[in-house]
């Protein structure tokens, strides 16, 4: 048997559209919030990634200690971590910032 995936659908016309749309495709309309079909509670796609945060509601059934993959990041236990570029970054320019003020004081 075949895990479930998420099923999204237009509240205008009842279609079946993809997680990602921003339009409906078959009757256009722009989707600007996620809506909770047990509970009714709307809020932004980002907020859904678990399942509803009002009520709990899921389709898809979460494991404890589960890494979930979301726009590139990962999410664990509720923690966003940036890419390892970023804190790489920040260490070189933490390191720039030392050495010229080095240079400047000596």
């Amino acid at each position: 048997m075949g895990t479930k995936k998420p099923r999204f659908f237009c509240d205008n016309c009842g279609a079946e559209v993809d997680m990602t749309a921003k339009n409906c495709p078959a009757c256009g309309r722009f989707f600007a919030s996620v809506h909770c079909p047990k509970c009714g509670f709307t809020g932004r796609d980002e907020d859904f990634v678990r399942g509803c945060p009002s009520c709990g509601y899921s389709v898809v059934p979460q494991k404890a200690g589960k890494t979930f993959k979301t726009n590139g990041y990962r999410e664990q236990s509720g923690e966003t971590a940036l890419p390892f570029w970023i804190y790489l970054f920040a260490a070189l320019v933490f390191i720039c910032v030392l050495a010229l003020l080095y240079n400047l004081l000596h």
